[in-house]
């Protein structure tokens, strides 16, 4: 394990050096990102790349590796993959391809755009209204008698 997190730290600052990319800490995890984009994670499984295409494949080939994402479980088409420490001699050819996707900049990542108009009400709010108006409705119709 020793081996596998110097290579990280390796792959990390060679990153930063010529990449202009930044070592970094997401979600608990140390992380290399570029242009605010996080291309490598290393944990004590191994190393997760940002991939696509081909070189994605080929890490999923790798014996162990296995799909994954940052925050949960991963879906069927995540550009995550999470190759083993036992193949940690491959982890500079898929770096530097993780580098090239995230450069890219056709990674998909949650943007926000702004509202036109005013937003609509949620339906919970729209079930308060009625259930609301109704309890009037009833109200108005009872009367007091002695």
């Amino acid at each position: 394990m020793a081996n596998a997190r110097t290579r990280y730290d390796t792959i990390a600052e060679f990153m930063t050096r010529q990449h202009d990319a930044t070592a970094t800490s997401l979600y608990g995890k140390p992380a290399v990102q570029v242009n605010g984009t996080p291309f490598l994670f290393y944990m004590l499984p191994g190393m997760a790349f940002r991939l696509q295409g081909r070189a994605r494949e080929q890490a999923l080939a790798l014996p162990g590796a296995t799909a994954w994402a940052p925050l949960g479980v991963p879906g069927e088409r995540s550009p995550w993959v999470l190759v083993p420490i036992a193949s940690f001699l491959r982890w500079d050819r898929l770096a530097i391809e993780a580098l090239r996707y995230a450069q890219e900049g056709k990674v998909n990542t949650p943007r926000a755009e702004p509202l036109q108009g005013p937003p609509e009400p949620p339906p919970a709010a729209q079930r308060w209204r009625d259930n609301i108006k109704s309890l009037w409705e009833k109200a108005s119709t009872f009367r007091l008698t002695r």
